[in-house]
């Protein structure tokens, strides 16, 4: 009986956080100051400085968000609540920085910064203390030499330093195996996604489109589904 009581304690929590994030996310991303919206040196539009503009429609995509965070709270508070409470976090940051490169084409410095520091929360569940590091090393590693590789190719930037350091920040979170695992779940979504979208001729094989959706979809997916099954 206890243990029921605990788990319908947990699934409480789970929705009120989950509905709190969810509320939260369109809130503040509405409010983020138009500064971050904007590559270095590049002026704000009147549209981002409008204060009453919403970026992001509150009906419907705050229960939409809501939905997704009181799922993913509830699948992660049933694991261990202190693991809930650093994948929330995690989430929550993913989720904005998401829409930030979908809608502007730009990934918050200010927030990338945060995905790293919930990165404290995960430390406990990593195999050893190093496993972050090499996080890092990889998810950081692999993405600049990907833009690095790219740019003498194309002649073009092809991969922004924003992925760069989005990567790293993960990385950081999810060690090495879950940073393997998030590279390849992006690679194969964006590349399946940007292969749909030649073929209906929606845009064309030399347009670029914004990487950071899919990196945050295979890191939340990662940390939500796959990691607690390990």
């Amino acid at each position: 009986m206890s243990n029921l009581i605990i788990i319908l304690v947990k699934i409480f929590a789970a929705i009120l956080l989950g509905i709190l994030a969810g509320h939260g996310a369109v809130y503040v991303f509405n409010k983020i100051p138009a500064k971050w919206l904007c590559d270095y040196g590049e002026e704000p539009s009147e549209e981002l400085k409008d204060p009453d503009t919403q970026r992001i429609k509150g009906i419907p995509w705050k229960w939409v968000f809501s939905g997704f965070f009181t799922v993913g709270a509830i699948r992660l508070a049933i694991f261990d609540w202190k693991f809930a409470l650093a994948g929330l976090a995690f989430s929550w940051a993913l989720l904005v920085i998401a829409a930030a490169d979908k809608k502007y084409s730009i990934i918050p410095d200010q927030f990338v910064v945060l995905v790293g520091i919930s990165a404290m929360g995960f430390i406990p569940y990593h195999q050893t203390m190093l496993q972050p590091l090499w996080g890092l090393l990889l998810g950081g590693g692999i993405m600049l030499a990907s833009a690095v590789i790219g740019k003498l190719v194309f002649k073009k930037e092809s991969l922004g330093m924003g992925d760069v350091k989005l990567f790293a920040a993960v990385g950081l979170c999810l060690g090495f195996q879950g940073t393997l695992t998030t590279l390849a779940l992006s690679a194969v979504s964006s590349g399946a996604v940007f292969s749909i979208l030649i073929l209906t001729k929606k845009v064309k094989p030399g347009d670029m489109l914004p990487l950071g959706p899919y990196i945050c979809g295979a890191a939340i997916f990662y940390a939500v589904i796959i990691w607690p099954l390990l």
